[in-house]
């Protein structure tokens, strides 16, 4: 039988998980929108660009600066 995570290790992934969630929130919309339509959602970039009514170069761009974000709220929270 596989060794369970402790009850320490689920706490903890909990806790990351709502600072990541935290963090998604004080995204500007446009960018939390691209991340939620191609993480949550998992929509190709072409069928992100459709429902935002941009380009495929925007929803790069957009999703890029959205995770770059993202990266510095959690580093900071730390």
């Amino acid at each position: 039988m596989p060794d369970a995570p402790s009850a320490e290790a689920d706490a903890l992934v909990g806790q990351e998980q709502r600072a990541a969630v935290a963090a998604l929130r004080r995204l500007p919309p446009r960018q939390r929108e691209a991340l939620v339509l191609r993480y949550f959602a998992d929509l190709p970039e072409h069928e992100i660009a459709l429902a935002m009514g941009i380009s495929r170069g925007t929803v790069k761009s957009t999703a890029a600066r959205a995770l770059a974000a993202l990266g510095r709220m959690l580093k900071e929270d730390q």
